[in-house]
């Protein structure tokens, strides 16, 4: 108890600092520079923190990821490029090199989470990134589908503890004014590039006696270790225990004065009794809900190219090159919705904007008779609309779950890791190939799923809107009852 009467009197000691508030009404070249980049109306200490966090943290993180998608693409590239006459792959074997990926990305992320309450990020983080590149060197190795197998359960353990890991750092640095964009610049960074791996198996294929397909593993696994090691050097942890040495001391002074100023709690370690507490509160239900019917509607556009393929009038680069557009719409719309979410301050309109313009192109896709050919490629390429919105929805759940740093940790593990649970087998049920183009069961489910997925954030919001009118009418007497429960489990 006395250490959080303590830890009361430190926040409302603090001395003033450099942070200063906007003017109440800004001019327009102030809104201007506000919605170009947030740092700009900053007063310079806080711009170079911003500036350094930035470098540092988008960096890693964005690299890291644009890696590990190029990873997940280079299966696929490597099974219609040799691999599966080289590795001798039947029947439905490349099926269950994605199960074991999904298997291994399932269940490594909410341990993880839990762990990281425990244990430094930057420690955590940078070590499953070096295993990461490990196997993917293995993976180039190969020499039996079963390797193959182990390989990609061992990959998918590694990325699990990256996703979430992410967004709990870039939570605990960011204001409201400043995350969905971070977040969104590094979701979209992971869509960049995939061309390039085309070009990479065609001038590598038999240099040093290994086949193209080996050498996109190779590459990938080289590209990846100085992150690995950057990692270690680059990922602050959080502003409460950060101990990087490009910090200056009033630095990380200031970014835990942004931190207690925007009401984000003290870290917390794991205990049985905040594992009840968090799994008491609708927060861990609901937005774990809404992201897996999420999720599992995003597999639509991914079936272009069955489609493109069946029509006969494309040669097989056009059919591999033109649903590539997706990735840059989803790019360019992930950007659009992290700086207008954060320019506006708007978080669900942003989701439920994506939300519409998927559910009007997953019901051209099911009725597809008598819709236009124009309309059905347009509605493919809409689809790109939706994935960018998922980081705006874990910036919500970052500033909803602000106040509990333990229950922010833990829904951030388990709204990625349930929801690819549902995903690894919704769609082997609903998208049958034997079915392609049209897909009706999968396109019609996608449709259900966008329903419930718009059912499930009006519930959230709803029940947001009640909590804080709820904090309104007890003046943070509730928050402070919890912390102290916190701090008495500690």
């Amino acid at each position: 108890m006395a250490t959080t009467d303590k830890s009361i009197i430190v926040e409302e000691t603090t001395p003033a600092s450099p942070i200063q508030d906007a003017p109440d009404k800004p001019s327009l070249q102030h809104r201007l520079k506000r919605i170009l980049w947030d740092t700009f109306d900053y007063p310079p200490e806080e711009r170079r923190l911003i500036f350094k966090i930035d470098f540092f943290i988008l960096t890693w993180a964005s690299f890291s990821y644009f890696s590990k998608n190029l990873n997940s693409n280079n299966l696929s590239n490597a099974y219609v490029s040799g691999m599966k006459e080289e590795l001798n792959v039947v029947g439905n074997q490349y099926q269950t090199f994605t199960t074991m990926w999904t298997i291994g990305y399932v269940i490594s992320q909410i341990p993880s989470q839990m762990i990281c309450t425990r244990v430094r990020l930057s420690i955590w983080c940078p070590s499953w990134e070096a295993f990461w590149v490990i196997v993917t060197f293995a993976s180039a190795a190969v020499k039996t589908p079963y390797q193959l197998y182990a390989c990609r359960f061992l990959v998918g353990l590694a990325e699990g503890t990256f996703y979430p890991a992410v967004h709990t750092v870039l939570g605990g640095w960011y204001t409201k004014r400043e995350l969905a964009k971070r977040a969104c610049i590094f979701f979209g960074s992971a869509f960049v590039g995939n061309e390039k791996q085309a070009a990479l198996y065609t001038g590598m294929n038999g240099v040093g006696g290994l086949s193209g397909w080996r050498w996109l593993f190779i590459f990938d696994g080289v590209i990846t270790f100085p992150m690995a090691i950057w990692g270690y050097l680059a990922l602050p942890d959080l502003p409460s225990n950060t101990r990087v040495p490009w910090l200056k001391a009033e630095e990380k002074e200031l970014a835990r004065e942004r931190m207690r100023k925007a009401g984000k709690s003290l870290e917390e370690p794991i205990t049985w009794r905040g594992m009840k507490r968090v799994l008491s509160k609708w927060h861990f239900w609901v937005y774990t809900a809404y992201y897996t019917f999420f999720i599992c509607s995003e597999n639509i556009g991914g079936y272009m190219n069955l489609w493109l393929k069946s029509l006969d009038r494309y040669s097989v680069t056009q059919i591999n090159t033109y649903p590539t557009v997706i990735n840059a719409i989803t790019i360019v719309t992930s950007l659009i919705y992290g700086w207008t979410s954060d320019a506006m301050q708007l978080r669900s309109p942003i989701v439920f904007f994506s939300l519409t313009v998927c559910f009007f192109a997953a019901m051209n896709l099911a009725i597809w008779d008598g819709v236009p050919f124009g309309l059905k490629w347009a509605s493919y390429y809409l689809t790109g609309f939706a994935q960018g919105s998922g980081p705006v929805f874990l910036t919500m759940v970052n500033e909803m779950c602000a106040g509990d740093s333990l229950e922010r940790k833990i829904i951030l593990g388990s709204t990625n890791s349930i929801a690819y649970a549902f995903n690894a087998w919704i769609p082997l049920i609903s998208y049958n190939t034997t079915y392609a183009p049209r897909f009706l069961v999968g396109n019609s489910v996608t449709v259900g799923l966008i329903v419930c997925a718009a059912v499930t954030l009006v519930l959230g919001v709803y029940l947001e809107r009640r909590e804080k009118r709820e904090q309104n009418r007890t003046g943070g007497a509730l928050g402070d009852v919890e912390e102290r429960a916190r701090v008495d489990d500690v």
